[in-house]
């Protein structure tokens, strides 16, 4: 049962993530901002870093592809973008104190870095219409707000849980 507690848990994210999107208005922060939610993302990362790299960066692998074909026209932008970042992140937290704070940090510089990853993209294949400016104070700053809220509000919750859950297989 407990094996299923995890992708449980992300779909959840998943879901929650699409619900938001639906629900929230996009503009919470201006009438020209977009605060894009990572909550799925962030979940990803938590995992990476506390519970077990290697399962983070699968389930990044899988969470990116399930992304891609629910929210993007084009296969394989988060497919490999949230694996990478993964794993950039698991041998960063090698070197790094893991505590709430550095975690916080890091987590908003790897959002930051998506951000740019996939603007890059789009602005290379001629689909991304904003200036470099406009994508900073519209897209990018809205997005690590509304993603700090969330970081304040899951991040003890979810640190506790993934701790009992690896506590709990190291038992076995």
């Amino acid at each position: 049962m407990q094996k299923f507690l995890l992708p449980l848990l992300l779909l959840f994210f998943f879901i929650l993530e699409s619900v938001f999107s639906s629900v929230v208005p996009t503009h919470l922060f201006g009438e020209s901002s977009i605060a894009v939610p990572h909550f799925i993302f962030i979940v990803l990362l938590f995992i990476t870093i506390y519970y077990n790299p290697v399962k983070g960066i699968y389930f990044s692998m899988i969470f990116g592809f399930l992304f891609d074909i629910v929210y993007t026209e084009l296969i394989g932008i988060y497919l490999f973008a949230y694996p990478i970042l993964a794993y950039l992140v698991s041998n960063a937290m090698r070197i790094l104190q893991v505590n709430l704070f550095i975690v916080s940090v890091l987590i908003l510089v790897s959002i930051t870095a998506l951000e740019y990853y996939v603007y890059g993209f789009l602005l290379l294949l001629g689909r991304a219409h904003l200036s470099g400016m406009v994508f900073l104070t519209d897209r990018v700053f809205p997005t690590l707000i509304l993603n700090i809220i969330f970081l304040i509000l899951f991040c003890f919750p979810l640190k506790k849980y993934l701790l009992r859950l690896l506590a709990a297989i190291e038992e076995k």
